[in-house]
């Protein structure tokens, strides 16, 4: 099984301005996934993702999930974007949405701990990694919904050339010898979305 799209609620001229090349079906091709922009109704937020794969489900302890074929990306992105690093999902219940996630045949590789109350769990489907927060800010009882994606590019410094002030400061990344840098928010139309370096080694 593997990611084949995600729906997120963005207009396309928001995500030209920040050197995506966007399609004329509103999407946007990169290497393991395909980001469907549904307009500004559900601005700011993933609304849902679309798996290709056996036995794909309805969803996944409450993440909307529907089934798609992968689509093979030629796009050439003016800010270097190459691929999805990771999706973020975040839960009152890592255990809960593990849970979930196994009955759908996907295991968790590794758990840690990032203090104060957090904990993420990280999940690879496919060719895509998923991390999934466990935050005591996050409701009891709540489902899982989807946060924010990270966005590997080929040059970051370039990225941040091309964006300008639409992107915040590059530093160090927590992952050891990788460069990340936020996207603002008011450019993102809210949705939680960063540009980091290319991995060095495979996902995990």
């Amino acid at each position: 099984m593997r990611v084949s799209s995600l729906r997120i609620g963005a207009e396309p001229e928001g995500w030209r301005e920040l050197g995506f090349e966007v399609q004329p079906d509103a999407s946007v091709a990169l290497a393991n996934a395909r980001l469907m922009l549904t307009g500004s109704a559900e601005a700011g937020t993933i609304d849902s993702w679309a798996l290709e794969g056996d036995d794909v489900p309805s969803e996944i302890d409450g993440l909307r999930t529907d089934t798609g074929s992968r689509e093979e990306s030629g796009a050439v992105h003016p800010n270097g974007a190459s691929s999805i690093d990771h999706v973020v999902v975040v839960t009152p219940s890592l255990e809960r949405t593990t849970g979930a996630f196994s009955q759908a045949g996907v295991e968790c590789r590794r758990v840690r701990d990032a203090g104060a109350g957090v904990r993420q769990g990280f999940f690879l489907i496919g060719d895509l990694l998923v991390e999934v927060v466990e935050s005591p800010e996050v409701g009891d009882g709540t489902p899982a919904r989807f946060w924010g994606i990270t966005v590997e590019v080929e040059d970051i410094d370039a990225a941040a050339e091309t964006l300008g002030d639409r992107l915040g400061a590059v530093k160090e990344a927590i992952q050891p010898g990788r460069r990340i840098a936020t996207v603002r928010p008011e450019a993102s139309g809210g949705l939680p979305l960063a540009l980091i370096t290319q991995r060095l080694s495979g996902k995990g």
